[in-house]
């Protein structure tokens, strides 16, 4: 999961941000077994890029466990984000990154140092000034607490890059099961399915599909994402991949295709419900898409309690 937290006054109490997100990070271990990255900084914006600098990072070499907490105080939010790559920048996309491409901009730093009206000419004015104003550590969102959840996704890094489309299908199938267990488990179905891929050098790309009704459940979803997954050449190397549902709303019909003929749509209901029923009493590595058993049954992941792959519930910007 992952959050926002507005700690301002809670210094007397708690201590300062790097106490707070160090006891964050010790009780998430204690009360779940689980590992978390926390960044602390003055804005939504600054503490999102601190926290992904917080993260483990995979390489050749293995795994960099990363800091764990990363802090940034208002005096350096400037010096920390101005080397980042202008794809840090909430809002450039595949299009916006080729345009600043053309006009020479290649991180953060030469972004905000170009006039917001070149921006502007070149981006739209929403675009532009928003860009011009987050290169500049400007973000005057606030913490919105009981925020509504917008989108249910899961993502999974790799130590090594998948360079083929059979082993991603295989990482594609057990995150689409999570969304869709996730789906279920909060009553609610998705129309839009998306999938991210993020290269080796860290540029990413994300496709969606917005269907006529809201689906909940893994196969479909699978169907989906993969069509949407075969149109990304993944041969430079995919190091994270995603797979999210977005325009939640009540659960639809289950829409059987034609290889399911033989099945009634109460059958898939049931059976679905009978897969859920067993992993909340069994755990979730109990059942699982039958694709993914070797001869040692389900492959587990090697950190955490979440077979599936760490659950991403947010309100995500628009793929693009």
């Amino acid at each position: 999961d992952e959050a926002f937290l507005d700690v301002t006054g809670a210094a007397r109490l708690h201590g300062d941000g790097a106490q707070i997100a160090a006891a964050l990070r010790q009780r998430v271990h204690d009360e779940l077994g689980l590992g978390c990255s926390v960044g602390v900084a003055p804005s939504k914006f600054v503490a999102k890029l601190a926290s992904e600098a917080a993260k483990p990072r995979a390489s050749m070499a293995g795994i960099d466990p990363g800091p764990g907490v990363v802090v940034v105080e208002a005096d350096d939010v400037v010096a920390f984000l101005h080397p980042l790559p202008v794809q840090a920048l909430w809002g450039v996309g595949p299009k916006t990154l080729e345009k600043l491409r053309r006009m020479g901009v290649t991180t953060v730093g030469e972004l905000a140092g170009l006039p917001v009206d070149a921006l502007v000419a070149s981006l739209g004015r929403a675009a532009g000034s928003h860009l011009h104003e987050l290169a500049n550590g400007i973000d005057t969102r606030e913490v919105v607490p009981d925020q509504e959840v917008r989108s249910i996704s899961h993502e999974e890094t790799f130590a090594h890059d998948l360079h083929d489309h059979g082993a991603l299908h295989a990482e594609l199938v057990r995150l689409a099961d999570a969304v869709a267990a996730r789906l279920r488990a909060a009553g609610v179905g998705g129309r839009t399915v998306t999938v991210k891929v993020k290269f080796g050098d860290f540029t990413s790309v994300s496709r969606a599909s917005t269907l006529p009704h809201t689906i909940d459940d893994g196969p479909t979803i699978v169907a989906v994402a993969d069509a949407l997954l075969r149109t990304i050449d993944p041969t430079p190397g995919v190091r994270l991949l995603g797979v999210g549902a977005s325009a939640l709303g009540p659960p639809g019909p289950r829409q059987l295709s034609f290889d399911d003929a033989l099945a009634s749509t109460k059958d898939w209901t049931s059976a679905t419900d009978a897969v859920d029923a067993i992993r909340a009493k069994f755990g979730r590595e109990a059942i699982g898409p039958a694709s993914l058993a070797g001869p040692d049954g389900l492959r587990p992941k090697r950190q955490g309690d979440q077979q599936w792959g760490p659950d991403q519930l947010r309100d995500d910007p628009e793929p693009t």
